[in-house]
This record gives C-alpha cells, sequence and structure tokens, in this order.
C-alpha cells in the first residue's frame, strides 16, 4: 500500500488538466479466501447529480492455482485449483447535495480450471513463476485449508455456485483543491457488504463487513493525449467467518491507483494497481493467506452515446496473493 501511495502522488504532480471522472475498470480479487470479505473496489470521488442514475455490469472470468508446501499434497496448508466465473452488477444513483448511493450484486460460480493447459504454457512463455502449475498438471477443482497446529481444515471439491454478497455504498464529494498547481477532487465513501448465505465457503464469508475510504481523482495531458488519475485509500473492518482455519485480522487496508488515457473521441485505455493488506494472521508465510495483494489490471473501452463497452485483463504482480489471471467484458450505461 505504501508503495501505491507514492506511486500515485508522483503521477498526481505530473498531471493537469482534463476528465477526472471516468470510471476505473471494475475489478476485485477472485481468490476465495480474500473474495469472501468485503473488498473496495476502484472508484473517482464524483458523484452522481440528483435524479441521475449508472448501471455497470462486469463479468470477471479467473484461473488460480495456488499449493503450499507442494512436497505432499496431503500435508499442504493451503491448495487452490479452481477457475471462477463472476458476474457484477452494479446500480448507483446520485441524491443530491454532492452524494450518490450505489447496490452492488453478484453471480458467483467455481469449477475445474479448464484453461490449465494453456495458462500453463503462458507462464513459461512470459517467463513468468510457474511451479505450481508443474506440480498441479490436471484439470480438477480444489479448494483445502489446513492447519498442523489446530488440525482444523476446510476442503471442497464439488463446484460452487450461488448468489454473492450483496454491497451497499455510500459516496460524498467533498470539493477541490490544488496540489502542486494542480486542482485535485477529492471524496470519501463508507460501504457496508451484507452477506448471501453461511454455506457457501468460497463465495461468502457469512458475516457482515464495513469499510471506509478516501478518493482522490486529477486530470491532465500526457504526450498530447487527455489523461485522468484516481488514488482509493481505505481500510476494511470484516466480520467473523467460520470459512477459516488460521485467525482472521480485525481490520485489513484496501485501495488502489490507476490512470485512464483518452486515445481517441471514442476510445479510452486504462492502467490498474489494485492493493490491499492480507487478510490473515498467519504464523508462517503461507501462500495465498499472508501475502500482501497486488493486481495488475489493463483494459479498453469503447464510448457509443451513454453506453461504455470495455474489456480488459489482470495479472497478479505480487504472486499468491490473488487469482493469476482475469478477462474482463463490461458495460456501462449512464442517464
Amino acid at each position: 500500500m505504501k508503495k501505491i501511495f507514492l506511486f500515485g502522488c508522483f503521477i498526481f504532480g505530473t498531471l493537469v488538466h482534463a476528465a477526472e471522472c471516468n470510471n476505473p475498470m471494475l475489478h476485485r480479487n477472485q481468490q476465495p479466501m480474500s473474495g469472501i470479505f468485503l473488498e473496495l473496489t476502484p472508484l473517482t470521488p464524483c458523484t452522481l447529480e440528483s435524479g441521475f442514475y449508472q448501471i455497470e455490469t462486469m463479468l470477471q472470468a479467473s484461473n488460480t492455482i495456488v499449493i503450499d508446501s507442494q512436497e505432499e499434497l496431503s500435508a499442504s496448508r493451503m491448495i487452490l485449483d479452481h477457475e471462477r466465473w463472476e458476474q457484477t452488477l452494479v446500480f448507483r444513483i446520485g441524491t443530491g447535495l454532492k452524494t450518490d448511493f450505489g447496490l452492488t450484486l453478484r453471480y458467483v460460480e467455481e469449477g475445474p480450471g479448464n484453461w490449465d493447459k494453456f495458462l500453463r504454457e503462458y507462464h513459461q512463455i512470459i517467463g513468468f513463476p510457474y511451479t505450481a502449475r508443474k506440480f498441479q498438471q490436471n484439470v480438477e477443482y480444489r479448494y483445502w485449508q489446513y492447519n498442523p497446529d489446530t488440525k482444523e481444515k476446510i476442503e471442497t471439491t464439488a463446484p460452487q455456485r450461488g448468489i454473492g454478497d450483496m454491497v451497499l455504498s455510500f459516496r460524498h464529494e467533498l470539493g477541490k483543491t490544488k496540489i502542486w498547481e494542480n486542482p485535485i477532487r477529492w471524496g470519501w465513501r463508507i460501504e457496508f457488504k451484507q452477506p448471501s448465505r453461511s454455506d457457501l465457503p468460497t463465495i461468502s464469508s457469512g458475516n457482515s463487513d464495513v469499510g471506509l475510504g478516501l478518493l482522490a481523482s486529477t486530470s491532465g495531458n500526457i504526450s498530447g493525449f487527455p489523461s485522468s488519475f484516481w488514488l482509493n485509500i481505505g481500510a476494511v473492518s470484516p466480520g467473523k467467518t467460520k470459512h477459516k482455519v488460521y485467525p482472521q485480522k480485525t481490520i485489513f487496508f484496501s485501495g488502489g491507483t490507476g490512470m485512464n488515457v483518452d486515445l481517441s473521441n471514442t476510445w479510452n485505455a486504462a492502467v490498474q494497481i489494485l492493493g490491499a493488506s492480507s487478510r490473515y494472521e498467519v504464523p508462517a508465510s503461507v501462500r495465498g493467506l499472508n501475502h500482501r495483494q497486488t493486481i495488475l489490471v489493463i483494459g479498453l473501452r469503447h464510448f457509443i452515446g451513454s453506453h461504455i463497452f470495455s474489456l480488459g485483463f489482470t495479472e497478479d504482480i505480487d504472486y499468491y496473493s490473488s487469482e493469476d489471471i482475469s478477462l474482463l467484458i463490461g458495460w456501462q450505461f449512464s442517464s
């Protein structure tokens, strides 16, 4: 999170004049260990005017393999071998006084990793780490947590599907200030997660979470291209979940930073880094449970009137902290 904040401050100092209200690409961590909790997804401080509304939907398809340790599966503390399809629907409406309210709904399916062979070759060619993919080459679905000290475990091998948690969001725009002669737009948000069910260990924590965050954005011109930049800093207090074998933290940080560049009047490119601290108190460095989250998001968007169509992908910068890769397909409409 410190690196993200410093990177954000550097970019803020290089930007002036453009549309800082372009929405970031919608994405959240697709690992179930993190995904069962609230995550403060990317957002600008720009609120909708009273009576105006916005609808956004995003399909996230991801594939992940995490194994720790890899010597003997029966003694592993963490195994995740899955493919996840998550459909997100966000509705937001302006209420006046520089505030708006949002409602997020999700549907999630998890099953065997049909992309495993392709992704193993992709990681090998690109040079990214793929030790787990060398070790676990069969196409299957498995979610396993084991604590050798307490002998507690979670094991799921049957594909999971169901309605995800509902998130209520309140956003308030504070106004503008100048930093290094650049106008910065500020705002804050509070979000509340209502659990969907208590019997879906990879989809819902079964408890409520609350998050609070600071929002900032500015705009500028990079090599003749109108650009905008946003920065999110926040924290989440999660409710206790029974779907764990290691203690969870009482609070974790969640945020990110990103840039939108207008390639033309109808095309826009986005680059984002989404960060968070670990959600669990793990005595050893258990892969997938005791790692900070750093996700790279790259996307392309096309504007047609009030409609925006988006296509993107993600890659985990900090290995084991999030899904290995995601494909994103989205649509947004504003009134």
